[in-house]
């Protein structure tokens, strides 16, 4: 399927670059769609009209943007093209209407009805079939629903129905429109509605008149209630209510504020308490004009019937259940019984280490009801990625009790999972793919193991004028623990910030022509959760064997030749110790407001202080030859800072920033840094307008390699992207277009004998040595999947001299040219 759309896209591009086939096929297109979406006539019914626009007047407090969310989907106008008087989406909705076929649909419901209704209900919980359940289910809504509809999948995908409006349609609106002002404290609103005829074929134009009147403010709150403690508790808490004097009366507020309540209440052991059955609120709006249009509201908490209070309940018993679904046909499961701290653990089939479930199940016997916690236990130990779900459930006893019954049934212990991706580096088109098996609880302390593996073929440039295809084959080991090992004290306090200790080794084996090279990994992570949206995670240590056990002649000949180059290719042994602190506050398929901040420190060569030759490492001496050992370590440090900001413009499109800063630093004998420790910029992640790690260092021509680009390491870096975000249309995915400016560059902190005033950063000049690039791409998001197409041309290259460096107008679409765009395809947005 990707390979089909990138050989889609890449006819897409060589149309597009060839001149006179793209003005003719545009023409063309332009054409068909004219006279598709013009031509066309929509059958009308009586009273019916074709919806051209609409637009309100004379709204002032509540803002137009409020207003458009209330009008429903089908009582908007049809998706036209650049503002121009064209529709396609209405002829693609057409088109689908001629291979509608409720017979097949009819056919294919009964098909998964009948697998959903012949699926075995097992009493205990089994992962696979909820799994087919919720296949299925999905398969018969689907279905179901074009039969109701009469719309096929082409119709609700690629096409839009046409725009059909009736007077009661536009009538009901306008009744929605003046609730939704009332609800906002416009009690005398009046809305009404204008149509106008746009053209023939009955397009109207309706305009909804609004005069919202005076606002009703708040003058007093009164809170009612008979329960005195209900009411010593809200007083207790009176600083945090959303009512307040002078504010404008506003239903949704009301509704908050009683579930404030509620929630209050729920917090303090009342199990029971429901707002909608026990809060009402009542506004008194007598003498409101004397008053100058301030109203007084009374809310009055109700005791249940035949109660003179409302009941708080204690908790009187905890049972933790564990069932193991692969048990559920074996006639001698094994159930374990086991009690600790006041809690009583059933396991049947796989059991689970007591201690360490203890400290993620917050409540306990004699306690006090509180919503908080229950909820806090049931994310605590869905989060440990052992259960398919955790839940509590009540049973209400005699005098006030509650019997808690906390249900987890077991994901697999064993599941695995694939992989796969395309790039195109150097153009030419490789991909990847990886395989992991992931195993649960083998060491019995809620550990999760992951092996894995993976194969990566990529392009990379030759020491002639071709490129090459790169080979790359890695494996690694991981070992997840929930919890902080090695100190406990630190484990206690961080255990409900959902600790984890990991713990990894890995090998990874890169082949091409020229060499052979190898690394060897061996890394320990802790990370824990400082909030929702914070994340902390610190390495104590990251160690790496490189070798490069392969180089061809010729390229040992380059190397000699470049003492520089040949430094990156020596055996190294590169060990540090890191930390990350990250806050992103972004949602997952949702077009909201939203930051992301990444903070990156490390400092290289420390484990070195642990030896007693502080300079080198003897059992390294004997891996790597003697004439490298002063090669072979490094020391150094090293910040990152990565600042990210997406602003919604409406509910599918957006803006987006980033800012990337960084600073290396080397030190000791060595006095360089490990080549993948370096700073790189260009790329589809990157400056686009250039390919993957040229662009750089400032001003000064990029390293080469018999006249080929090699990569550009820096030390110090500065990049900025701007890119602003818009949804074209769906099919299969929803498809997105973007267009972006990136800038940036890296530098060096000293100076490069070749490079004089150049590669080095420099106060006085830097900001003249910053490329920029821009250009436009093409997204299509899956969901769990997103393929960027994106094409990057030069706008300013620091490269030029002083005065030259304004490129754009270079631009040529021939591939000899240097400017010609350069095309990327990644996974994933570029940030």
């Amino acid at each position: 399927m990707i390979l089909k759309i990138v050989s889609i896209f890449r006819l897409v591009l060589h149309i597009f670059l060839n001149k006179k086939r793209f003005y003719k096929i545009s023409c063309a297109c332009l054409m068909v769609f004219v006279v598709s979406s013009c031509t066309r006539k929509v059958q009308l019914e009586r009273d019916e009209y074709r919806l051209n626009s609409f637009e309100f007047k004379g709204n002032k407090e509540i803002s137009t943007e409020e207003l458009e969310l209330l009008i429903p989907p089908t009582q908007k106008p049809n998706r036209r093209i650049l503002y121009l008087p064209v529709t396609p989406y209405v002829s693609f909705y057409n088109l689908g209407k001629t291979f509608y076929n409720s017979a097949k649909i009819t056919e294919r419901l009964e098909k998964w009805q009948n697998r959903l209704d012949n699926l075995p209900n097992p009493v205990l919980y089994d992962a696979k079939i909820e799994k087919k359940r919720k296949k299925y289910l999905s398969k018969v809504n689907v279905y179901q629903d074009r039969l109701d509809t009469k719309e096929n999948w082409w119709m609700k995908n690629i096409g839009e129905a046409p725009a059909i409006i009736t007077e009661s349609a536009i009538k009901r609106t306008s009744g929605t429109i003046n609730k939704y002002l009332y609800n906002k404290g416009f009690f005398d609103s009046i809305v009404k509605y204008q149509i106008d005829s746009a053209n023939t074929n009955k397009r109207i134009k309706i305009s909804y008149l609004i005069d919202e009147k005076r606002a009703y403010l708040i003058d007093t709150i009164r809170y009612e209630m008979t329960d005195r403690k209900v009411d010593s508790l809200l007083k207790s808490k009176v600083k945090e209510k959303l009512l307040l004097r002078l504010d404008r009366v506003d239903f949704n507020n009301i509704d908050a504020e009683k579930l404030r309540i509620e929630a209050l209440l729920k917090e303090n052991g009342y199990f029971n308490f429901i707002a909608k059955s026990y809060i009402g609120v009542e506004i008194d709006t007598t003498d409101y004009i004397r008053r100058d249009y301030r109203v007084n509201l009374t809310v009055t908490i109700r005791n249940p019937n035949q109660k003179e209070q409302h009941e708080q309940f204690t908790l009187e018993s905890i049972n933790f259940i564990s069932a193991d679904a692969s048990t559920e046909n074996n006639l001698n499961i094994d159930t374990t019984n086991i009690e600790l701290n006041s809690i009583r653990y059933t396991f049947i089939g796989k059991k689970f280490p007591t201690k360490i479930l203890d400290k993620k199940i917050l409540i306990r016997p004699n306690q006090l009801f509180k919503a908080s916690l229950v909820n806090e236990t049931n994310r605590q130990l869905y989060g440990l990625d052992q259960f398919a779900f955790a839940n509590v459930k009540f049973t209400q006893l005699p005098d006030n009790q509650l019997r808690a019954d906390i249900i987890a049934p077991t994901n697999p212990k064993y599941t695995t999972a694939y992989n796969f991706d395309v790039n195109n580096i150097n153009n030419i088109l490789g991909g990847g793919a990886s395989v992991s098996l992931r195993a649960r609880n083998l060491l019995s302390i809620l550990e999760t193991t992951e092996l894995g593996f993976r194969a990566n073929l990529e392009g990379q440039p030759g020491l002639d004028s071709t490129t090459q295809r790169s080979r790359e084959l890695g494996a690694n080991l991981a070992l997840n623990i929930p919890k902080i090992i090695f100190s406990n004290k630190i484990s206690n306090l961080l255990s409900l910030k959902n600790p984890r200790t990991q713990l990894a080794v890995s090998f990874n084996n890169s082949k091409q022509r020229l060499f052979e090279r190898q690394v060897f990994r061996l890394t320990g992570n802790y990370s824990w959760q400082r909030s929702k949206y914070e994340t902390i995670v610190i390495s104590p240590f990251d160690i790496n064997l490189i070798n490069t056990p392969f180089k061809s002649a010729s390229f040992e000949q380059v190397l000699l030749d470049n003492p520089n180059l040949k430094v990156l290719y020596d055996p190294q042994f590169v060990s540090s110790i890191n930390g990350t602190y990250v806050f992103n506050n972004q949602v997952q398929g949702k077009n909201i407001k939203a930051k992301y901040i990444r903070f990156f420190v490390e400092s290289g060569g420390t484990t070195l202080n642990f030896f007693p030759d502080k300079n080198q490492i003897k059992f390294i001496d004997q891996i790597f030859p003697l004439d490298t050992i002063k090669r072979a370590y490094f020391r150094f440090v090293k910040l990152n800072v990565d600042f990210r900001k997406y602003i919604p413009i409406n509910k599918r499109d957006s803006w987006a920033y980033r800012l990337n800063l960084g600073v290396a630093h080397p030190y000791g004998q060595n006095q360089a840094m490990p080549f993948e420790k370096n700073f790189f910029i260009g790329g589809p992640n990157s400056i686009r307008a250039w390919r993957p790690r040229t662009l750089g260092p400032g001003s000064a021509l990029g390293t080469t390699i018999k006249n080929r680009f090699s990569q550009q390491p820096g030390d110090i870096l500065l990049e900025t992207s701007i890119e602003y975000r818009k949804y074209m249309f769906r099919f299969i995915g929803n498809w997105n277009a973007g267009f972006f400016i990136d800038a940036g560059n890296v530098w060096k902190w000293y100076q490069i004998d070749s490079k004089i005033d150049q590669a080095n950063f420099d106060w006085t000049r830097f900001y003249k040595e910053i490329a920029v690039g821009t250009g436009a791409g093409i997204r299509l998001d899956l969901d769990y999947f997103v393929g960027r197409f994106d094409w990057g041309v030069k706008v300013f290259d620091p490269i030029k001299p002083t005065g030259e460096r304004f490129v754009l107008d270079n631009l040529k679409l021939k591939r000899s040219n240097e400017y010609y765009p350069v095309f990327h395809f990644a996974i994933g947005y570029p940030f």
